[in-house]
């Protein structure tokens, strides 16, 4: 097992949000492609920070035994003033990668062109978008959290799909959210999650239809996924 919560209590106190997981059980094999699937006011992004050691659970134990992203497209952590380059090398002297391959890679997938050397507030949103889903999804992880698939240009998105088809092919998928569709396509198992439970499926038709009758109440946007003002138009969530 890679990712496992076992009996977690969390309290999850987000601006309207405000609901208590208890006894939560959760396990992502090595190798799965598993969907979260929540509303806003699910609380998602409290699921998504223990599953990426950001937080710690008020009970219970997280065990995990393999490399895990941050949530993809995020880009909390990057400098909008810095050129992409500058943000690029920076996550690969992180991640201890050679800075010139990945930069390299980063801007062949992406084709930058000369936009590589542009700061990251003067880069149109789409490709902002692109760079941000890029830095995440050309690492070498274990387990990829994908918090929206639809980075990019429109004429992109084909490219991304195969892109996280690949990935799918030797990593393990966590797709978190409300993107049923692409969770139906990619995903084999799923979590839906509501008024603080998570219920499991191994039937992603079933898990699907179960999501979808849940009813979606009004949540302000940046009390999901911890929106930051600054950076919200630096990726392209669908929630």
């Amino acid at each position: 097992m890679s990712i496992e919560l076992r009996n977690v209590t969390k309290k999850v106190r987000m601006g309207h949000i405000k609901l208590t997981y208890t006894g939560l059980d959760l396990a992502i094999p090595d190798g799965a492609r598993v969907a979260l699937l929540g509303r806003k006011e699910a609380g998602l992004d409290a699921i998504v920070n223990l599953i990426c050691a950001a937080d710690a659970p008020d009970k219970g134990t997280i065990t995990r035994t393999q490399s895990i992203s941050w949530p993809i497209p995020g880009a909390g952590f990057l400098s909008k003033h810095l050129t992409l380059a500058a943000n690029a090398r920076f996550i690969a002297r992180l991640y201890e990668t050679n800075e010139e391959a990945f930069l390299a890679r980063v801007a062949e997938t992406g084709r930058f062109g000369d936009l590589i050397n542009a700061r990251m507030d003067e880069c149109p949103t789409e490709m902002r978008s692109l760079f941000c889903f890029l830095i995440g999804a050309l690492l070498p992880f274990d387990h990829y959290i994908f918090t929206g698939l639809n980075a990019g240009p429109k004429e992109d998105r084909g490219r991304i799909a195969e892109l996280v088809g690949e990935l799918a092919q030797r990593a393990g998928i966590v797709l978190v959210g409300q993107d049923a569709k692409n969770a139906e396509v990619l995903c084999d198992r799923a979590y839906v999650f509501n008024e603080g439970t998570a219920t499991y499926y191994d039937d992603m038709e079933a898990a699907i239809e179960h999501f979808s009758s849940i009813e979606a109440r009004e949540v302000d946007e940046d009390d999901f996924m911890g929106a930051d003002p600054e950076l919200e138009d630096l990726v392209n969530m669908d929630f």
